[in-house]
């Protein structure tokens, strides 16, 4: 099973004010930050893929991981820098290809992704159809998109609260439900989990989903 290698503290940095980066070194907070991107990982089925994008890619704390799983690695992001990013990585002896851009106007061929990961990303978008379909255009047929978000509640607003993320409300617009009600008519849904898996499941911190084009 894939897993996240957390690079050591101080190679990357936060890439805005909202990058929860500092989250993932924090002894309890940390331990939430992390298996959340491990539940995610754990949904893929395979531990190589040809070419790989991920949508969000902030401070590039995801793109270590991402390097063991394919030789050809992108990442797209709305305002981080690339360069200064692929700097830090460079660290690492990991060399994505990074660009800014946004999600629904992708810089890719139809049919031309094996993978598509967006973790913490989809919540933010309002209208996600455009973005879910063009994800669906860039995808190979049989490719896998895997999404990871946040539960959309008055209960994870006062979670971000206590952690230090004031007003979460304006920025976590849609819910995983809605996304799910989005992406059904574009994707099949293959497996899903939950933070934490043992309560109801209406009840959760965070879930993820792997679709299939």
């Amino acid at each position: 099973m894939v897993k996240l290698y957390l690079p050591p503290r101080g190679i990357l940095s936060p890439s805005n004010e909202e990058d929860p980066l500092d989250y993932y070194y924090q002894p309890i907070v940390g331990r939430l930050y992390v298996s959340r991107i491990n539940m995610a990982l754990g949904l893929l089925k395979r531990d190589e893929y040809s070419s790989i994008l991920e949508i969000g890619y902030g401070s590039g704390v995801l793109m270590p991981t991402l390097d063991k799983l394919s030789d050809e690695i992108y990442g797209v992001d709305l305002s981080c820098d690339p360069d200064d990013i692929s700097g830090r990585l460079a660290k690492l002896r990991c060399y994505p290809k990074l660009s800014r851009g946004e999600a629904d106007k992708l810089l890719f061929d139809d049919n031309s992704l094996d993978l598509v990961i967006a973790i913490s990303v989809l919540e933010h978008i309002k209208e996600i159809q455009p973005f879910l379909a063009e994800i669906h255009r860039v995808l190979k047929p049989s490719g896998t998109l895997l999404v990871g978000m946040p539960a959309v509640n008055k209960t994870m607003e006062y979670l971000f609260r206590a952690i230090g993320f004031a007003g979460i409300d304006a920025h976590h617009v849609t819910s995983p439900e809605e996304m799910h009600r989005a992406a059904a008519p574009m994707f099949s849904l293959k497996s899903t989990d939950r933070l934490p898996n043992f309560l109801p499941p209406k009840i959760y911190l965070y879930k993820s989903f792997c679709f299939e084009k």
